[in-house]
């Protein structure tokens, strides 16, 4: 259902508390006001106010940020922040996202139609902060118009109910700098949970025309705002013609979508995978498949957690890494094998020992939940569809769990060697300690009292409940 968690975000060093997303109950209910934010240090040294430059050229490929290394927090950020500051007059800046209360970006795209830049905005209804306010002051908020910020109530394409949400998140560039047609998509907000507490993905092509215009038609349908379910449907870099499915080289399956185990996409494609193959030299080889999922459970959660375990089991060379996973979803994950247990990590929760500070406003005061991946990644390198070289990232803004088809999301499978390389090298970052740790239905054998709240440190690997939740003051539920 809808969060009913309060997250209040703490800034680090001299600046001050930035107030991040209080959720409503209800797709009816009002959503909550925050007051004016500060800027972390890192967007104010990204702020660089000046014209447009026609000739910078747009980074083309995956950007990843670090949210424990600070100077690696606003990769992704700054990335977005540049291509709106070169995105010159007449041009068009279109977002969706589930949420922002980011000051730097109200200042960026308030300065971007003031100097005439169409500036249009979706964002999810669960939160009105100050940063919203500015920009829906400047561009108003209706969708008839060429400029406007709009908040769908219960997700833009979605049933209106209190469950469903704007999730999809994508940005797109009539022409920024030199380049045109430019889109960009992954799991980044424009929160400050996205850069300081996340682990996030954004992807950017350009000059994709046919690519880039369907993305276009999709966030034009969403306008309306409607309160029945839109029809899913697929799209691909040569329109709505795509014979070939996901083997296009990009692919986007839009949703809400009603899905079951045998509807159910990310099932399609889990059953597509050959886990053992020979090459061409005759050599017998492992598919490597590598997961990086913010939150995978209910029931849903728990048969794809089946099916991930089932191909671990056929000789896949399988890593799960994950934020929040369900108690039962990690029991199905990791039921033994023939070859063991499923090689599964995590981002989320304590990691051992945090420092402990007097301060509540000190960085390194330990939360209930820390630093997690929010990214909804899933990279092949191998045999797919009976094409033994393969090498495919899926990605966007779905979680794989109960809510991650009946709402507005996006699942964008491209094909590519580098790419493959550079999603595989950020997975293996976040798969080594500090980054992340041994989380087989991880609980806590000893806890200790940080500032009246109880802390849990040395986690150890057990079949029991961890008996944690998605809860801490710096979880998102998005």
């Amino acid at each position: 259902m809808r969060s009913k968690f309060t997250a209040l975000l703490v800034a680090c060093g001299l600046t001050a508390a930035l107030v991040a997303p209080i959720s409503a109950g209800s797709a009816g209910a009002a959503p909550a006001v925050a007051p004016v934010s500060a800027q972390a240090p890192g967007a104010i040294a990204a702020r660089k106010p000046g014209k447009p430059n026609k000739k910078w050229k747009v980074p083309i490929g995956p950007k990843f940020n670090n949210p424990m290394v600070p100077n690696k927090r606003f990769v992704i950020e700054r990335h977005i922040l540049r291509a709106i500051r070169n995105t010159p007059r007449g041009e068009k800046i279109i977002i969706s996202a589930y949420s922002l209360d980011r000051q730097v970006f109200a200042d960026e795209l308030i300065r971007a139609h003031k100097r005439g830049v169409k500036v249009q905005v979706l964002l999810n209804d669960h939160l009105v902060p100050n940063a919203q306010v500015r920009i829906q002051r400047v561009l108003g908020r209706k969708t008839t118009k060429s400029s406007f910020l709009k908040r769908c109530i219960s997700g833009c394409r979605a049933d209106e109910n209190e469950y469903n949400n704007l999730h999809s998140k994508f940005y797109l560039f009539s022409r920024t700098g030199r380049n045109r047609n430019v889109v960009m998509l992954g799991s980044q907000n424009m929160t400050l949970n996205a850069v300081r507490w996340q682990w996030n993905d954004l992807w950017t092509t350009v000059g994709k025309k046919q690519l880039y215009a369907q993305f276009v038609t999709l966030f034009n349908d969403m306008r309306p705002d409607w309160d029945k379910r839109r029809a899913t449907y697929s799209f691909c870099e040569n329109g709505l013609n795509c014979p070939s499915g996901d083997m296009q080289k990009y692919y986007n399956t839009v949703f809400p979508r009603y899905t079951t185990p045998q509807t159910d996409v990310v099932i399609d494609i889990l059953n597509n995978v050959q886990c053992v193959y020979t090459d061409a030299a005759g050599a017998q080889k492992r598919t490597m498949l590598r997961l990086s999922m913010h939150s995978m459970r209910g029931k849903r959660g728990n048969y794809i957690a089946d099916k991930l375990r089932e191909l671990y089991a056929a000789g896949c060379n399988l890593r799960v890494n994950y934020g929040l996973m369900g108690y039962h979803t990690k029991q199905h994950i990791g039921a033994p094998t023939a070859r063991g247990r499923v090689p599964l990590r995590s981002t989320g929760f304590n990691l051992v020992d945090d420092p402990v500070s007097s301060d509540p406003e000190a960085e390194e005061v330990p939360e209930n939940i820390e630093r997690y991946t929010h990214q909804k990644y899933f990279v092949l390198r191998g045999s797919y569809r009976g094409n033994i070289d393969s090498f495919i990232v899926w990605t966007g803004s779905t979680n794989w769990s109960s809510l991650g088809t009946p709402q507005d999301e996006i699942l964008f499978s491209m094909h590519g060697r580098q790419m493959v390389r550079d999603y595989l090298k950020n997975f293996a970052l976040m798969w080594q300690e500090p980054y992340s740790r041994d989380a087989y239905t991880t609980t806590y054998s000893e806890w200790k009292m940080v500032n009246g709240r109880r802390v849990g440190t040395k986690p150890m690997v057990t079949v029991e409940p961890d008996g944690l939740r998605g809860a801490g003051s710096n979880w998102e539920n998005d």
